[in-house]
C-alpha cells in the first residue's frame, strides 16, 4: 500500500482552498490533505497537532501571514516541505519565499497541470529522503567504512570493563572480530610524545608492531590518544616469558626507526575473557614502575608484584554498573547489580586495605549521585550514608548488600522522582508565564523558551506530553477561557476585551471566539455565557 504524504492547505480565501483541493487526485499523487486553515495563526496550531508533511499557503492573509507562517513551522518542524500560493508576482515575496526554503512558489489563478507538477517534484523530494535515509547500500557502505572504529570501540569497552563481556563478546563476533582463545593478556606501550608530529609517530608505531607480530602471536592493536594497546589471544600452555620476549624486539627498532624510547607494561595472563580487563588494568600498573628500571625493558606485573596474580583488585566496572542503574535503571536492574557487586567482591581474594578502598569509593559515589541530583538530604537518608557507610560499619558482604539495596533503592525511586519533576516544574514555569503574560500579544512560544532556555523542539515534546496538548492550542484555550470571564464580569467593549488577552486585531478576536464557541463575543454576553 503507497503511503500518503499529509497536506495542509492554507488560505483566507474558502473558495481558493475548496478549489485547490479539488483540483487534483490526491490520492494518485500520494498525498492525502489532512485539513485546512484560514489563516497563518490557526494554521500553526493545526501544524503543531497534525504534523503535516507539506503546507501549502497563500501569503497575504489576515492575523499572521504565509512567511510568518513559514518562518515559524520551520523552527517547529523543519522536515515540512512548504509550497507558496499567491496572487501577488512580486519579487520580493519570492525572494523572501527562497530565503524560508520554500519548495514553490505559484501564482493565481492555479493550473491543475502546474500543480500536479509542483507535488510530483514535492512527493520525489520526500521519497529521496526517506529513501537516501533506508538505503541497505548506502547503510552497507556507511557501515564497512565504519567496522574498524566501531570494533576498535567495543575492544576497549572490553578492556575497561564497562560493559558485560558476554554482550560484548556476542557483539564483537557480530562484526567480525575473533575474540576465542584458551588464554589472554594485554600489554600497554607507551612512548616518549612532544611535537606536532605526535599522531604521525603513532601511526608508525602501529605499523612497527604490525610487522614484527606479522607470524607471530595473535593479537588485536587498540590506539587510544595517549598510548597503544596489544590484546593477546594465546595458545594453552602460552607463558608471559614468551610473550615478554616477542615484545622486547620492539625496543631497538623503535628506536632505531622511529627514534623514541618505548615503555611496555604486561599483565598477568587469564583463562577467562571477563578478566582481560584486570590484565589490562595491571598493564598499566606495571608501567608505573618504569622509573625504577633500566629503559627498554618490557616490565611484566607478576615480576614487580608478586602476589598480585592471588590478590586481585576489585573491578570498579561493579560499581559503576550500580550507580548507572541507580540513575536510569528499574528496580530488577538495579537489584541485579547489588547482587553483581557483592559476588564478584565474594570472589576474589582481596585485602582488607583493598576492599575499604573500593568501599570509600563507591560510597563516595553515591555521595556525588545525592549532590548531582540535588535530592533532599533527609529523604535520601545522608545520615546514614554518613555513619553506616563511610564508617565501613559492615560485617559480613550479605550485611553490605542489604544495605546497599535498601539504601541505593530509595536513591533510584528518588532521582526517578526528580526527573519527572523536572519536566513538570519546566511546564509549570512555562504556564505560570502563560498565565501572567497572555495579555502580551508578542507572546509564542519562541519568547517562552527563549526565557527558559530551553529549545523550541524539547519544550514543544514535553509540552504537549505533560498537557495533551499543544502550545498555540493551550494559549488560545487560555484567552478565551479569559475572554469569557470578562465578558460576563464586565462591561467592556469587545474589542477592549480582545486587546486585554493579547489579540490586537478585534476582528480576528472575534474570528477565534466564534471558532470556540460558535457565536460572536458580542452574542455570547447577550446570552450570558448559557452556550458551551
Amino acid at each position: 500500500m503507497m503511503h500518503l504524504y499529509k497536506v495542509l492547505v492554507v488560505d483566507d480565501e474558502e473558495d481558493v482552498r475548496q478549489a485547490v483541493i479539488r483540483k487534483l487526485d490526491w490520492t494518485a499523487l500520494g498525498f492525502t490533505v489532512v485539513g485546512e486553515a484560514s489563516n497563518g495563526e490557526e494554521a500553526l496550531e493545526m501544524t503543531e497537532r497534525l504534523e503535516p508533511d507539506v503546507i501549502m499557503t497563500d501569503i497575504k492573509m489576515p492575523y499572521m501571514d504565509g512567511l510568518e507562517l513559514c518562518r515559524r513551522v520551520k523552527r517547529l518542524l523543519p522536515g515540512t516541505r512548504i509550497a507558496i500560493l499567491s496572487g501577488f508576482d512580486e519579487f520580493e515575496y519570492a525572494r523572501e519565499a527562497i530565503t524560508q526554503q520554500v519548495e514553490d512558489y505559484i501564482l493565481k489563478p492555479i493550473d491543475a497541470e502546474a500543480l500536479a507538477g509542483i507535488f510530483r517534484r514535492i512527493r520525489a523530494s520526500l521519497d529521496n529522503e526517506i529513501a537516501g535515509r533506508r538505503n541497505i547500500e548506502k547503510l552497507r557502505h556507511h557501515y564497512e567504512e565504519s567496522l574498524p572504529m566501531i570494533r576498535q570501540q567495543a575492544l576497549l569497552e572490553l578492556l575497561s570493563g564497562t560493559m558485560p563481556t558476554e554482550t560484548l563478546s556476542t557483539y564483537l563476533a557480530e562484526h567480525g572480530v575473533d575474540i576465542c582463545a584458551p588464554q589472554y593478556c594485554a600489554a600497554v606501550l607507551r612512548y616518549d610524545q612532544g611535537g606536532d608530529d605526535h599522531m604521525f609517530l603513532a601511526i608508525s608505531l602501529k605499523e612497527l608492531v604490525e610487522e614484527t607480530f606479522l607470524d607471530g602471536l595473535r593479537y588485536h592493536l587498540l590506539q587510544t590518544p595517549s598510548h597503544l594497546v596489544l590484546l593477546f589471544l594465546l595458545d594453552s600452555g602460552a607463558g608471559a616469558e614468551a610473550v615478554s620476549e616477542t615484545l622486547r624486539q620492539l625496543f631497538p627498532q623503535s628506536k632505531r626507526l622511529l627514534g623514541v624510547d618505548l615503555h611496555i607494561g604486561l599483565g598477568n595472563i587469564y583463562p577467562r575473557l571477563e578478566d582481560v580487563t584486570h590484565s589490562y588494568r595491571e598493564a598499566n600498573s606495571a608501567l608505573e614502575y618504569q622509573f625504577l628500571l633500566e629503559p627498554g625493558q618490557c616490565i611484566y606485573i607478576g615480576d614487580i608484584e608478586p602476589g598480585f596474580s592471588t590478590e586481585q583488585a576489585p573491578d570498579p566496572a561493579y560499581a559503576d554498573a550500580l550507580l548507572r542503574q541507580i540513575k536510569i535503571g528499574s528496580q530488577a536492574d538495579f537489584l541485579a547489580a547489588v547482587t553483581n557487586l557483592t559476588e564478584h567482591l565474594r570472589a576474589l581474594n582481596t585485602s582488607p586495605q583493598q576492599y575499604q578502598i573500593y568501599l570509600m569509593e563507591l560510597l563516595t559515589g553515591l555521595l556525588k549521585l545525592i549532590r548531582t541530583y540535588r535530592l533532599d538530604e533527609k529523604q535520601a537518608r545522608l545520615d546514614a550514608l554518613l555513619s553506616d557507610g563511610m564508617t565501613l560499619r559492615f560485617e559480613s558482604l550479605e550485611e553490605l548488600g542489604n544495605w546497599l539495596a535498601d539504601f541505593g533503592d530509595n536513591l533510584r525511586r528518588l532521582a526517578r522522582r526528580e526527573r519527572k519533576d523536572s519536566i513538570r516544574l519546566l511546564v509549570d514555569k512555562a504556564m505560570d508565564i502563560l498565565e501572567t503574560s497572555y495579555m502580551n500579544s508578542q507572546l509564542s512560544l519562541e519568547s517562552v523558551c527563549a526565557q527558559l532556555n530551553v529549545s523550541t523542539a524539547y519544550f514543544s515534546t514535553m509540552f504537549k506530553r505533560e498537557m495533551g496538548q499543544g502550545f498555540v492550542g493551550y494559549l488560545t484555550n487560555l484567552r478565551m477561557e479569559k475572554a469569557v470571564e470578562l465578558l460576563q464580569l464586565t462591561d467592556e467593549k469587545t474589542y477592549e476585551i480582545g486587546e486585554k488577552i493579547g489579540y490586537t486585531d478585534p476582528n480576528y478576536f472575534s474570528y477565534v471566539f466564534k471558532k470556540r464557541f460558535g457565536v460572536s463575543p458580542s452574542k455570547y454576553r447577550t446570552s450570558r455565557g448559557n452556550i458551551s
